[in-house]
């Protein structure tokens, strides 16, 4: 190494350290019970925002620690599987919350930083190159994620539910694991809107059709008609639903879905997202060996559902 190269990565290294230092007064850490804990993000004054698949539907009890305030009870206000967005109630969280610095699009390349909280360690961190950058997609559960954010980088536990930060400080996504442990950010945006209705409602609207449905192999003979090999079987119907008075049937066999074969039930799953409350769906189904096409209208999931 150079005479001249050993400052310019000292002094990279102490900007790093004081941007984490700076950026942890943000992140809380989240106490499951049972010695388990993830991070949190301080979003605004009383809110924090963590991962919602590490948080229990109804939990005994939840406690955060912060660097500042210490330790204290936190409250779960709602959560949504399908975005991996979980909202606690804080009162002792007061100060700006990262919400107010949400980043611009990050670039391939460019180097990112999770920060998360251990209760026992203090702040914790990981960095690395922002290794894709995407377009909007579905979760498995039908949520909708703003933007595919991916970062080279490993993530411990603790760490998940933390933030991703640009190089300024500023607040890319949640952070996450993805599928073989990638590190994933759920992107501010997605996060600003699951927190609102989280915080409105306590749940996130979600479509509703109010049909239960079940694979089932189409006989050769209706597979040419149909286009398809398989179909969706409408088992039960709500007689007060959109598909119910859009003229769906017990026994009708779903084979199309707004135009498009259907081949499997994640695809109707996917199309009942919050925002498709209201819209209309055209659906073409087999019925007593015929083929016919219904408009059906999404509705609201019921807050029981």
């Amino acid at each position: 190494m150079s005479e001249s190269t050993a400052p310019r990565l000292n002094d990279l290294s102490n900007e790093l350290a004081e941007l984490v230092a700076s950026s942890a007064q943000h992140i809380v850490a989240v106490r499951l019970g049972g010695g388990r804990s993830l991070s949190g993000i301080v979003w605004r004054p009383g809110y924090v925002v963590t991962a919602a698949e590490r948080v229990d539907d109804d939990p005994t009890s939840l406690r955060v620690v912060s660097g500042d305030a210490g330790e204290s009870e936190a409250k779960l206000l709602g959560r949504d599987l399908s975005t991996d967005v979980a909202v606690l109630s804080v009162v002792s969280v007061t100060g700006e919350g990262l919400s107010a610095r949400q980043a611009a699009t990050p670039r391939p390349g460019q180097l990112a930083l999770a920060v998360g909280r251990s209760p026992q360690h203090g702040a914790i961190v990981t960095f690395g190159g922002v290794a894709v950058v995407g377009g909007a997609w579905q979760s498995q559960l039908g949520g909708r994620i703003d933007r595919l954010v991916r970062v080279d980088a490993s993530l411990s536990r603790a760490a998940e539910g933390g933030a991703v930060l640009d190089p300024e400080g500023s607040l890319i996504g949640m952070a996450v694991l993805g599928p073989r442990r990638a590190l994933l950010a759920i992107p501010s945006e997605t996060l600003g809107r699951v927190v609102e209705q989280l915080v409105a409602k306590g749940r996130i609207s979600r479509g509703y059709l109010g049909i239960a449905l079940q694979p089932v192999r189409l006989p050769e003979g209706l597979q040419k008609l149909a286009n398809t090999g398989v179909g969706l079987l409408v088992s039960s119907v709500d007689p007060q639903s959109g598909a119910a008075l859009g003229g769906m049937l017990l026994g009708d066999v779903i084979v199309g879905w707004n135009g498009e074969p259907v081949r499997d039930y994640r695809q109707v799953q996917r199309s009942l997202a919050p925002e498709s409350v209201g819209s209309s769906l055209t659906v073409a189904a087999v019925r007593a060996g015929g083929l016919i096409t219904l408009r059906l209208t999404v509705g609201e999931r019921p807050s029981s559902g």
